[in-house]
């Protein structure tokens, strides 16, 4: 079938194919996990780690064995290590015993933060070189320690002026050493109870140190406490004696003071004349009201009438005269209206009248003379104690820098006086607590020698080698996991260049394609050497004729990825001009582009295989037509279009030609050569060169309406992406990619049962057709 150049041509503005977007080479944002990619897929997922590990499963556990039984083995050449133990109580003694607290300078204070302090302060002094050295003299533990260690001589250049003396002393320490490496002090949480832990070769050795420290450790506390209570009591009692000496000294020296200056005091701090002063100041308060009252009473007296006087109306004599005159002056009035003025009744009763009245006004004359004379009175004695108490104070402020000395001598005699009674107490408390020897030390449990070693413990020692040869073994399985920069598994490439994955081929031949890529080799391989090469290009076609198994999965895969490309839509229609390439060589892309039109012409689309790679060309070979004739000589005007007929239905090829000229896609002819083939076939798949290595793939996907990368597993990213940012630059349109030779069984989302469902489904339809 040949199309003539001459037919109607639809050609097409460059940069905007048929179909195409609106803006060819802008990738529109995808969800990856519309495409099968994983939602919480990220290059450091611990769920990723996790597969990569249960694939390598082998070498993890070779590691792991491998390390235990390294430590088993260094475990057996280790000496035999036993540890004995003993029990302290540390406990606080009374420091208000005796009140020993406030005598001794050294006494620890309250609360339960010093208790937690003084069992810390005891794991320090277990450790410590005196308790040490007094403990490795008891029962030849110096000799018997010297005698386990290897270095117990003094080195050829220590030995100067004294060798023999030297070699005690180094000697004495290497047997210090040994006691110190060995020892372990714990503190048990929340009680006051030390753990002493030794270790040695030798049991008995352990035990009888771990003794010996615990009675140095109360040897030591009860002579450090002896010897402070010793101390203070002797300091306290020259102390005694220096204040006894100053207090005898002080009273003498306020009694000499007192006799010189006639000082005689009535109580502890007051004199005989500031008595009498306090005595002149009260009569003088007295005197001075006293005063005050009968000047009230002479100055009333002065002014007002005699009668109206208090002291006058309160007079009961004056009330007597008062009542006898006004009787007589009534009887005086009764007689007048009956005698005469000169009737003897009359004459007697006016003289009895008159020396009434005479008395009465001699009785209040005196009594107003009385009041004057006791005002006199009052005010002559207010004058009298004003003089005494000025003379009184006169002589008081002469004596009152004497009185402030000898107070000062007698407040310093008394603080002297209360020191020495105070220090002569803690005397005696002192001595009797100095006498009491108390321990705060006590061995709950003694060390015993141990029945078996407590080093090395093989169990542990395996456990540990195990898990640090798991350890190993995971850092080194991840670390070349991370340096692998090669597409692993599906939908990488859409995490990567943020465009659809079309489909995912897997591989034929498993442990074949593992040999092939270890020798260099990428792509899809037969499922034997000796099967025909192309029965993988045409497997989608070959499954309908009973061929293996597994390649019912792979023509499944192919029809998965037709169907996500015609259900890629741009503008409202699928992309008719498709071109596939791949970044570097040998990744399966004739293979998948041959797959692809068998699986289009099956779903009765009429399809153009165009094989766009003129310096490899490989589909003539594939579908057995004729290569003399074919792309590359209708482009250069040599022929008309070459359209071969192939022996699967609805599908047709257009060889490269025979002619390898890369310039001929230069040329406005191809774009025209595609809008002619566009009426008569519903799709065209052109096969090219590898984009990265050759100009031809990038001028086909420009005139083209879209472009598929074929990616095979273990491609670096970086080509990839290097090839998608091509496409880019040169505005081309992505559609997708396909990834190709995908071995299920090595990877980390793949599954050894994969392709069962296909595989039952095929050996059902299998018996159905036999």
């Amino acid at each position: 079938m040949a199309l003539s150049p001459s037919e109607p041509q639809n050609v097409l503005e460059p940069g905007f194919p048929s179909g195409g977007a609106s803006h060819p080479g802008q990738h529109s944002p995808i969800d990856s996990a519309a495409y099968g990619y994983p939602a919480d897929r990220d290059p450091g997922n611990l769920s990723q780690y996790w597969h990569i590990l249960c694939k390598r499963k082998g070498t993890l556990f070779l590691t792991a064995v491998l390390s235990a039984l390294a430590a088993f083995w260094l475990s057996r050449f280790q000496a035999p290590i036993y540890r004995t133990r003993t029990l302290l109580e540390i406990e606080s003694l009374n420091d208000d015993f005796l009140n020993m607290r406030h005598v001794s300078p050294t006494a620890s204070g309250e609360g339960s933060l010093s208790t937690e302090y003084n069992i810390r302060t005891q794991a320090m002094v277990v450790q410590s070189r005196p308790v040490l050295e007094l403990a490795i003299k008891k029962m030849d533990i110096e000799k018997r320690l010297l005698a386990g260690t290897s270095g117990g001589h003094s080195f050829p250049w220590r030995k100067t002026r004294h060798p023999i003396e030297q070699e005690a002393v180094l000697r004495h320490d290497q047997a210090l050493l040994a006691a110190s490496y060995g020892l372990k002090v714990h503190i048990e949480p929340n009680t006051r109870v030390l753990e002493v832990t030794f270790d040695s070769t030798d049991p008995q050795l352990a035990a009888d140190l771990a003794n010996s420290i615990a009675g140095a450790l109360t040897e030591l506390s009860l002579e450090k406490r002896w010897e402070t209570s010793q101390y203070t009591s002797k300091w306290l009692a020259l102390e005694l004696d220096s204040v006894k000496a100053k207090l005898e000294k002080a009273e003498d020296v306020l009694q000499r003071y007192a006799r010189a200056f006639d000082l005689t005091f009535i109580a502890e701090k007051d004199n005989t004349a500031e008595e009498r002063l306090r005595h002149l100041q009260l009569e003088l308060s007295k005197a001075q009201a006293d005063r005050v009252a009968k000047q009230a009473e002479h100055e009333l007296a002065a002014s007002a009438p005699t009668d109206s006087l208090p002291k006058i109306l309160d007079d009961p004599t004056l009330k007597d005269y008062q009542v006898e005159l006004t009787s007589l002056r009534r009887q005086l009035a009764e007689l007048s209206t009956s005698f005469t003025s000169e009737h003897p009744k009359v004459v007697k009763l006016q003289s009895q009248i008159a020396a009434v009245g005479a008395a009465l006004d001699t009785k209040r004359s005196n009594i107003v003379s009385r009041i004057r004379n006791e005002f006199e009175a009052a005010r002559r004695r207010e004058n009298m104690l004003i003089a005494d108490r000025a003379a009184q104070l006169e002589f008081m402020s002469k004596q009152s820098d004497k009185v402030t000395h000898y107070m000062m001598l007698r407040r310093e005699v008394d603080s002297t006086r209360q020191l020495y009674d105070s220090m002569f107490q803690r005397v005696k408390e002192a001595s009797l607590a100095s006498a009491m020897r108390a321990a705060d030390i006590h061995v709950i449990e003694p060390a015993s020698p141990p029945a078996r070693p407590f080093k090395p413990n093989f169990f542990l020692n395996t456990a540990v080698g195990l898990v640090s040869g798991i350890c190993a073994g995971v850092m080194f399985i991840v670390a070349r996991a991370r340096s692998n920069r090669g597409i692993q598994e599906p939908g990488e490439t859409s995490f990567y260049l943020n465009v659809p994955e079309l489909g995912v081929i897997p591989a034929s031949g498993t442990e074949h394609n593992r040999v092939q890529r270890l020798l260099g080799k990428a792509g899809l391989q037969t499922l034997f050497p000796t099967e025909d090469p192309r029965s993988l290009e045409l497997t989608t076609w070959t499954i309908t004729r009973g061929l293996r198994r597994w390649s019912s999965v792979i023509a499944e895969a192919f029809r998965l990825t037709m169907t996500s490309i015609l259900l890629s839509e741009q503008n409202g229609s699928p992309p008719r001009v498709i071109s596939l390439s791949s970044a570097n060589p040998g990744e399966g892309k004739t293979t998948v582009i041959s797959n692809l039109a068998i699986a289009l012409a099956q779903a009765n689309r009429r399809v153009l295989l165009v094989d766009g790679d003129l310096a490899k060309p490989r589909l003539h070979r594939v579908f057995e037509v004729d290569n003399s004739v074919g792309l590359s000589d209708a482009l250069a005007g040599r022929s008309p279009i070459a359209i071969r007929e192939t022996k699967i239905a609805n599908l047709f090829l257009l060889p490269s030609g025979r002619n390898a000229d890369e310039t001929l896609f230069f040329t406005p002819h191809f774009r025209q050569l595609l809008s002619r083939l566009k009426t008569e076939f519903e799709m065209i798949l052109i096969d090219t060169a590898p984009l990265l290595l050759v100009c031809d793939a990038r001028l086909i996907g420009h005139q083209a309406d879209a472009v598929i990368l074929v990616v095979a597993q273990h491609t670096a990213r970086d080509a990839v992406m290097l090839a998608s940012q091509r496409l880019a630059e040169d505005g081309t349109h992505l559609l997708g990619t396909i990834l190709n030779n995908w071995d299920p069984k090595t990877s980390i989302y793949g599954d050894r049962e994969y392709g069962a469902y296909y595989t039952r489904r095929y050996t059902n339809d299998e018996a159905l057709r036999t």
